[in-house]
C-alpha cells in the first residue's frame, strides 16, 4: 500500500471532478472545481505530487501551501482533499474514521436566503417546522431594522431553537454592539463575523461588550492562534476550499479546540458537502453543519447528502464516500484537463 505512486491528475468538466490517478485501481476524488482552477492546478501544483505517495500527505501539504502562498490562491485545497478520499479508499474506511472517528451523524442547522424580515421570519419558521436544529439570519440589515427583527425572530420560533446572525464582516463597532446586546437579550447561540477578518482590535472591543459568542473568520491555522491568543473573537470560522484542504481545517480546529473554543464550517464547502460533512464527523468543537439550499447539486454525485430529522448522516463508504455516475460524468464531460 505504501508503494502506491499518484501517476497523473485528470480533471472533467463541466463536471468539475478532480481526479488523481495512480498506479494501482485506486483514484482520489474531489467535485467543484472550475476550469480557470482546473488549469493553474495543473500547471502550477500536479507537479508536487505527481510520482509521489499519497501517504505523504503533510510533505506535499507544506510544499503545496507554500506554492499557493507564493500565487496567493487555494488551490492545494482541492488536491489535498482528494488525497485524504485516496488514502482512506486504501485503508478501506471512511475519511472521518481515518481521521479521528467523533461521530457518524451531526445536527444541522439552516442558513438564510431570505432579504427581508417577512421572508426571514417566514424561513426560520419553516426550518424549525422542516426539522432543523436551528436558523442563521445571513442577510445583514440597518441595526435600526436588525434590532426589533432580533427579538420578533425569538419570539416567532421560541426559545427552544438556535437562533445565529451573520454580520457579514461588514457591522460598525458601534452597530455590532447594538446588535450584540439584542442577541445577549434573547439568547442567541453566536454572532458570526460582526467585524472584518483582518480587525482583531475591533473585534475584541465588541466581544469584550457582548455576553453571545462572537466569531472571526479565519484561513489559516495562523490566523487562527492570532485570534484566539489576542481574544478578538471567541470562536472561528473557516471552510474549504477557500481555506484549504481537510489538512488545513484539522489544523485550524485544533488550534481553537486548545483554547476551548469552537471551530465553525462555512456551509457545506467542497465536494457537496461530503468534505465538511467528513470534517464534522471527526472533530468535537464544531456542534453544526451549516446546509444552505443548493441551487446546482453535482449531477454527477448519485448520494447527495440528506438533511433527515435535522441530522446529515456521515457517508460511511471507503474516502469520502461519493458514488459517482459514470453515465452522468460522461455526459458531464466535454473537456478533460491533465498532466
Amino acid at each position: 500500500m505504501d508503494a502506491m505512486k499518484i501517476t497523473g491528475v485528470r480533471i472533467h468538466h463541466p463536471a468539475g471532478l478532480l481526479r488523481l490517478c495512480t498506479d494501482g485501481e485506486l483514484e482520489g476524488w474531489c467535485v467543484g472545481l472550475t476550469p480557470d482552477i482546473s488549469r493553474n492546478l495543473v500547471e502550477h501544483m500536479a507537479p508536487v505530487i505527481i510520482d509521489q505517495s499519497p501517504f505523504d500527505r503533510e510533505r506535499l501539504w507544506q510544499e503545496l501551501a507554500r506554492r499557493d502562498r507564493q500565487r496567493h490562491t487555494a488551490l492545494r485545497g482541492f488536491i489535498d482533499i482528494a488525497l485524504w478520499d485516496l488514502v482512506a479508499k486504501a485503508a478501506a474506511m471512511p475519511v472521518f474514521r481515518y481521521i479521528n472517528g467523533f461521530r457518524n451523524h451531526c445536527p444541522v442547522y439552516k442558513r438564510g436566503a431570505g432579504i427581508s424580515p417577512d421572508q426571514i421570519l417566514e424561513e426560520a419558521q419553516r426550518a424549525r417546522n422542516d426539522g432543523y436544529k436551528g436558523y442563521k439570519v445571513a442577510t445583514p440589515l440597518p441595526k435600526e431594522t436588525m434590532v426589533p427583527l432580533i427579538r420578533h425572530l425569538r419570539e416567532t420560533v421560541g426559545d427552544d431553537f438556535y437562533l445565529m446572525l451573520d454580520g457579514g464582516g461588514q457591522l460598525t463597532i458601534a452597530d455590532a454592539i447594538k446588535m450584540g446586546r439584542a442577541l445577549d437579550e434573547t439568547g442567541y447561540y453566536w454572532f458570526d463575523r460582526p467585524r472584518m477578518a483582518i480587525d482583531t482590535t475591533g473585534g475584541k472591543q465588541v466581544a469584550d461588550e457582548l455576553d453571545t459568542p462572537i466569531t472571526a473568520e479565519v484561513t489559516t491555522p495562523l490566523e487562527a492562534s492570532q485570534v484566539m491568543s489576542t481574544q478578538s473573537a471567541d470562536h472561528v470560522k473557516t471552510g474549504t476550499p477557500y481555506s484549504g484542504g481537510i489538512t488545513d481545517i484539522l489544523k485550524i480546529a485544533r488550534c481553537a479546540e486548545a483554547f476551548g473554543a469552537f471551530c465553525h464550517l462555512d456551509g457545506p464547502g467542497a465536494c457537496d458537502g461530503f468534505a465538511h460533512g467528513h470534517l464534522l464527523g471527526a472533530i468535537k468543537n464544531s456542534p453544526f453543519f451549516e446546509w444552505t439550499d443548493h441551487d446546482n447539486p453535482s449531477p454527477i454525485i448519485k448520494n447527495s447528502l440528506q438533511v433527515v430529522e435535522g441530522h446529515i448522516r456521515i457517508p460511511s463508504g471507503p474516502g469520502l464516500g461519493m458514488d459517482i455516475d459514470p453515465d452522468a460524468l460522461d455526459d458531464q464531460t466535454a473537456e478533460i484537463i491533465s498532466t
